[in-house]
């Protein structure tokens, strides 16, 4: 179970506070700026302040509408809880504030040109994709969470959320919702899912990787690469990206990887050839399985299949950041993600918004059956996730797309392309 986040609270408030209205929401279309904003490095840890029990706080929380109350099913578990935290808390408001998740005008896009040009009308906290946190870190934008959190925490994050919680040793983001990549196959046809790439060749059976996108290498080169941390390194071993290369190729020339797959971009893009009887073997996520698993029983789980049969996962996640300079704000708003993600109240979230949680303790509220969910819990203990916002990740994911491409249609060999992937690393 999530342990608390430590926050110094006062005596508890009067009985007859001032009555708060439930949780606002409101839709933002103010125009983004166009200014960059300035690198500045994280600021310092700020000293705990007791929250005043006198007096009306409202918040600014920046949420896409996935992770906002709502009309869906998941949003409707979440205004409840939002609702209920006010109930709990009658001095602290919420006011939701509607971004797109990513691009022009999302949250991150929002953080860095507001900062630059009107630092006052940043938001208290955010949810921010975790790939995107060390960009708003390096901003200089987010504070620290150390004063506010338990060293316990640190236990109960799977590796690849610990890793992306912290920017220059200090806690910076708190992950609360993640989703994982596994393997489906066709439990009709099929007794045991391949382990290995030699097993897959092996069964001739069809399997659809997303080769257009980062998803499938990525997990490859995890899976020869990591090092159990969460941590996804640099590409730049020519032998074993040349070995991924070679198998992606023996795998088309063998017709065990269809066309199609040089097409497809991500995972969410392989669950339709599955159900559709159209493949027996995909790699997809775990929350389009979560999704859809019902309109296809016969759907097995698995480890996707590597080399040496290494179970390895590209993860990915949101988490709350904290952007308030104001110690009593900061406490305001650590007690609410406090009180959000205890698993008790963040399972029903996850459950109906069909994601995992970035913790262990979690991981059986949140999913079912238990095998399903002791089988997450496992892939994600080797999964890492790749931070693709950066510039520089940017351009080396364009090198291992290129090279995927050329070795598919003869044009250059594992050997090159390998080569041409650890250039860009440079």
């Amino acid at each position: 179970m999530l342990s608390a986040l430590l926050i110094a609270c006062a005596p508890r408030a009067p009985e007859t506070p001032t009555a708060i209205a439930p949780t606002a929401i409101v839709t933002s279309s103010a125009p983004t700026p166009t200014i960059a904003a300035t690198i500045a490095p994280t600021r310092a840890i700020p000293t705990r302040t007791p929250l005043a029990t006198s007096g009306a706080i409202t918040l600014t929380l920046w949420a896409t509408e996935d992770l906002a109350p709502g009309a869906t099913p998941a949003g409707r578990v979440l205004k409840n809880q939002f609702d209920a935290f006010t109930a709990a808390n009658p001095n602290i408001h919420i006011e939701v504030v509607l971004k797109k998740p990513y691009g022009k005008g999302g949250v991150l896009d929002f953080l860095l040109t507001t900062s630059a040009v009107v630092p006052t009308q940043l938001p208290d906290f955010v949810t921010l994709d975790i790939a995107e946190v060390p960009l708003a870190a390096e901003a200089g934008i987010l504070q620290p969470l150390d004063a506010w959190l338990s060293n316990d925490l640190k236990n109960d994050f799977f590796p690849f959320a610990f890793r992306a919680a912290h920017y220059q040793n200090q806690w910076i983001a708190f992950p609360f919702l993640a989703d994982a990549q596994h393997l489906v196959y066709t439990k009709t046809t099929i007794k045991k899912a391949p382990a290995t790439w030699d097993e897959c060749l092996k069964q001739k059976t069809p399997l659809l990787l997303p080769l257009a996108g980062d998803d499938a290498f990525v997990l490859q080169h995890l899976a020869l690469a990591s090092t159990g941390d969460g941590f996804l390194p640099l590409p730049t071993d020519a032998n074993n990206l040349a070995q991924i290369l070679t198998f992606f190729k023996r795998a088309r020339d063998q017709n065990v990887l269809p066309e199609t797959a040089l097409n497809l971009k991500s995972v969410e893009e392989g669950w339709a050839p599955f159900a559709a009887s159209q493949t027996a073997l995909a790699q997809v996520s775990a929350s389009r399985y979560l999704a859809e698993r019902e309109k296809a029983p016969h759907a097995g789980f698995a480890a996707v299949p590597t080399r040496d049969g290494k179970t390895a996962t590209v993860a990915s996640g949101w988490a709350f950041a904290l952007v308030t300079t104001d110690p009593a704000r900061q406490a305001a708003a650590t007690r609410f993600i406090n009180w959000l993600v205890q698993g008790e109240r963040l399972a029903p979230f996850l459950r109906a918004a069909r994601r995992l949680p970035a913790t262990r303790a979690t991981m059986p509220l949140a999913v079912d059956p238990p095998e399903y969910a002791a089988f997450l819990r496992e892939t994600l203990e080797r999964g890492a996730y790749w931070a693709s916002a950066s510039p520089r990740e940017t351009k080396i994911a364009s090198a291992w797309r290129a090279a995927i491409a050329a070795v598919w249609k003869g044009t250059s060999t594992p050997d090159e392309a390998a080569r041409s992937i650890v250039a860009a690393t440079k």
